[in-house]
């Protein structure tokens, strides 16, 4: 483990990854050492990232306590009317709170680190706790969430991971989702819909001329994301509640996004959905969510 100011560096084996508390709890950085130079395996994070004045521009960061959007930063929950401050630049509120505050330091080894932070009820009228795990092994990462609800009430909760791998070219996903749901100009979902050919992840996408920022339903917490230029492949599996995955692949980018999440988008205003995914987390109560990321050769 390495203390650079803010940032911290965990290394195991040929792996190193840098967090940035600082910075929404973030990832800065994952990459494997090869005989051949560093193989980047999530996106780096900008200098403007670092600088904390872009927050989506990291490798990875937390969704806590929901993901994606709240449509118009308002929603209804056992009878008490919320309105949230929309996020600039669009009509929702994106992403909940832990990607753009600070995070404490609350425990650093070689290769692991503990974040934390308290929330103290606001426009969000729940108090809670966050904690996030991050630790490398030989098989790759893992990253855990804990969400504790500190209110007298039920809590809507939500948990989620936005990493940013790079996308190679022939770069291909593999996921087994159910559907889909389509989006309207804001990107809230408007209708579900089963798979279509280009996008059945289910027999593996090539996503070289891909774009979309779309939710899939009826995941089943495994993905995979084959490199074959590098011969590497990447298998990211979640254990706990997420049955919903976002694709997010913008045309011409580098990256693409897989994230592992609890609820489809906008689910605090679709209580007709039977697989929404809200999660009502009693006083006192913990939501958990772990996702491991490994390493391995095609």
């Amino acid at each position: 483990m390495i203390r650079n100011g803010t940032i911290i560096a965990l290394r195991h084996g040929p792996m190193t990854l840098t967090a940035a508390p600082h910075c929404g709890g973030s990832l800065a950085s994952w990459s494997l050492s090869t005989p051949d130079g560093p193989v980047e395996l999530f996106r780096r994070a900008s200098d403007r990232a670092l600088a904390g004045d872009f927050a989506p521009d990291m490798a990875c960061f937390p969704l806590v306590p929901f993901s994606n959007r709240i449509g118009g930063g308002r929603f209804v929950f056992q009878g008490r009317e919320v309105r949230l401050a929309t996020d600039p630049g669009s009509p929702h509120r994106i992403h909940g709170h832990g990607w753009s505050i600070p995070w404490s330091v609350e425990a650093v080894t070689d290769d692991a680190l503990r974040m934390g932070f308290t929330h103290r009820a606001d426009d969000w009228p729940w108090s809670y706790r966050a904690a996030q795990t991050v630790a490398l092994d030989g098989e790759g990462l893992t990253v855990t969430l804990d969400l504790i609800n500190e209110a007298d009430s039920d809590m809507p909760a939500g948990l989620g991971l936005h990493p940013y791998f790079v996308k190679t070219p022939g770069s291909r996903v593999t996921a087994d989702v159910g559907s889909m749901w389509e989006n309207d100009e804001t990107i809230l979902p408007c209708r579900k819909r089963p798979l279509p050919p280009a996008w059945d992840f289910r027999h593996g996408v090539t996503m070289d001329r891909v774009a979309l920022d779309n939710g899939f339903t009826g995941w089943n917490g495994s993905a995979t994301l084959d490199r074959p230029q590098e011969r590497l492949r990447l298998t990211m599996l979640a254990d706990g509640p997420a049955a919903h995955l976002i694709v997010y692949a913008p045309a011409e980018e580098p990256y693409l996004c897989l994230e592992p999440v609890t609820h489809m988008t906008d689910a605090l205003n679709r209580p007709q959905e039977p697989d929404a995914g809200v999660i009502a987390l009693p006083p006192g109560e913990r939501l958990s969510l772990t996702v491991r990321f490994l390493l391995s050769r095609l």
